[in-house]
């Protein structure tokens, strides 16, 4: 990660991207409120459950990169808002329905929208901000930020309005990308590029696009990257899918389930800004391994707390390692990219992302199904944190990500 300045950016350059990071990282965190309550009161079973959760991550897994290739072609801006408003109206169909094979597909549309929006949030940011440790932290402090606000926003309307205003709330937080996104300035779609102009034969997936993927995902410090973000992601995924439920099963209302995410986000917020002070002292690929493990057991042992105030603790805690972990991971990653592969890196580690976020939901909910909603959060935290193990030892051969920085 770089320190090296390029001279000021805007404040009109640098808060549109802070906005779309601000809606698209968080609306993840928004829907692990609602959907899971939604699903449980249509009486859906634990695995049931997983499944439509891990539904979000199928059309990205197999498009990312393909959107991400585009991206890099014939820029940001115009990708980020149509996908973005398709995945804003959507959102009132979930609580239209209760059918759930109808709630899979609208699950896997709105994962793609909003996940395209992320991937758009980072090509913006590691084409202008990247460069600076302080716009690094920035722009995490206020990815966290969104994660922050929105829980408890759809969670107060769970408890107000039902499952429409709960979904209306997940509605407006896509639309905010597509928002975030018209004010972005051009910066964000780097040089002119002449004669790139969107055709129909540009939505088919093209077998290069996949293979310079391949080949940046080979590179040290990007496969790096790429295992430490599988381990964190599937222990996100543990508090997007059953964290809720389990919470909800020991008679917390959604109010204050919201509330503990927004604990665990506001600490992971601040915490981003002191990215660069830890950086100072521990090579920032360690500093990845150490938080990530962290987040995994601060999440794992949940279902050993009943009463509020250790759960926000718990809570608090990963909420830090989070924090901590976010801005070093998406830094090495635009450096990683290159200028011309930015979106194409972000998406090879969304895809990655999807792997381990699609799989722990399904896996939680059959251990649950055969041993019980708490074994499930105790046996999937010991197997992430023996992945991390392997990582760890990975790492320690790769001399280059092992230099604590200057």
């Amino acid at each position: 990660m770089t320190k090296a300045g390029r001279g000021a950016v805007p404040w009109r350059t640098q808060a549109p991207i802070y906005a779309a990071g601000f809606f698209s990282n968080s609306t993840v965190d928004v829907a692990s409120v609602v959907l899971p309550l939604w699903l449980s009161g249509l009486g859906a079973s634990t695995a049931t459950i997983g499944l439509v959760v891990s539904a979000r991550h199928v059309l990205p897994f197999l498009f990312s990169i393909h959107a991400g290739a585009l991206m890099d072609r014939m820029g940001v801006r115009g990708f980020m808002i149509a996908m973005a408003m398709m995945s804003a109206l959507v959102m009132p169909l979930f609580p239209a329905s209760s059918w759930i094979p109808a709630a899979i597909v609208l699950q896997m549309i709105n994962g793609y929208g909003t996940s395209i929006g992320w991937i758009g949030a980072q090509s913006c940011f590691g084409r202008v901000l990247a460069h600076s440790t302080t716009y690094s932290g920035r722009f995490s402090f206020a990815a966290r930020m969104g994660s922050f606000l929105g829980p408890p926003a759809a969670g107060f309307a769970w408890d107000t309005f039902g499952p429409w205003g709960a979904f209306g709330v997940l509605g407006l937080w896509s639309s905010g990308i597509a928002l975030a996104a018209v004010f972005t300035t051009p910066d964000v779609d780097g040089p002119p590029r002449e004669g790139k102009k969107f055709g129909w034969s540009d939505l088919t997936p093209r077998w290069a696009d996949y293979r310079d993927a391949w080949d940046l995902a080979r590179e040290p410090a990007m496969r790096a990257v790429l295992l430490v973000t599988i381990m964190r992601i599937a222990a996100s995924s543990i508090q997007d899918s059953f964290y809720p439920v389990w919470l909800h099963s020991i008679d917390l209302s959604a109010t204050r389930i919201g509330l503990l995410i927004t604990i665990s986000s506001s600490i992971g917020a601040i915490s981003s800004l002191a990215v660069g002070g830890v950086a100072r002292f521990m090579a920032p690929m360690w500093v990845l391994i150490w938080t990530s493990f962290g987040s995994i057991l601060f999440v794992s042992i949940t279902p050993a707390f009943v009463t509020f105030l250790p759960l926000a603790i718990v809570a608090g805690m990963r909420g830090f390692c989070m924090g901590v972990s976010q801005p070093l991971m998406l830094s090495v990653l635009a450096e990683a990219s290159g200028a011309e592969s930015l979106s194409r890196g972000a998406a090879v580690r969304t895809t990655a992302n999807r792997v381990a976020s699609a799989s722990t939901p399904l896996a939680m909910g059959w251990i649950a199904g055969g041993m019980g909603l708490a074994a499930s959060f105790y046996i999937t935290g010991a197997i992430l944190a023996a992945g991390m193990c392997l990582v760890a030892l990975r790492t320690r051969r790769i001399e280059a990500l092992s230099r604590v920085e200057a």
